[in-house]
């Protein structure tokens, strides 16, 4: 494992060593490493992300992935997409594997405001189902979904706000 300039072989990429991120799907994320690694029997320049609120993570991300990477806004920025919240539509997809699969793909490629779409109607799905007295509240993967959003979001808020992932939360 070695680390290198970013400008190694011509190519210009967007981010640098010690950068501070939001990689979609896994939330707000250093730049420990500029390396190469091995995936089957391909080399690839990668990012190696280490994940700033779990523990025990490095995660390699090839070049061609860097659109997945965001820079972190501005604590206004993030709190004014919060603000927007309550007037957000929500947006249920009845069949459990389209919206899994839709929800997953905002996670991992979509937008802040896309992502408080995807939690805000979780998260209403959930209080209804609560309320409804049926037990358990949303199916599995939409829990999951739901506390991936949450996670991300409140990730992303700690860092800028300077607060703790609790505060935030």
């Amino acid at each position: 494992r070695f680390t290198y300039n970013t400008e190694q072989r011509g190519k210009m990429h967007m981010y640098q060593l010690n950068d501070v991120i939001l990689y979609r799907g896994t939330g707000v994320c250093e730049i420990t490493a500029l390396t190469e690694k091995r995936f089957g029997d391909q080399t690839q320049e990668c990012y190696a992300l280490t994940p700033l609120y779990l523990n025990n993570l490095t995660i390699f991300v090839p070049y061609s992935l860097e659109s997945r990477m965001k820079e972190l806004e501005s604590e206004d920025e993030v709190l004014g997409s919060l603000g927007m919240l309550p007037e957000l539509e929500t947006v249920w997809i009845p069949d459990v594997y389209t919206r899994r699969k839709k929800y997953r793909e905002v996670l991992l490629d979509g937008t802040r405001e896309e992502a408080l779409q995807v939690l805000k109607t979780l998260y209403l799905a959930k209080q209804r189902r609560q309320f409804r007295g049926q037990k358990g509240g949303l199916c599995v993967s939409d829990d999951h979904l739901l506390y991936d959003c949450k996670r991300i979001i409140a990730e992303e808020l700690a860092y800028v706000c300077g607060c703790t992932f609790a505060e935030a939360e």
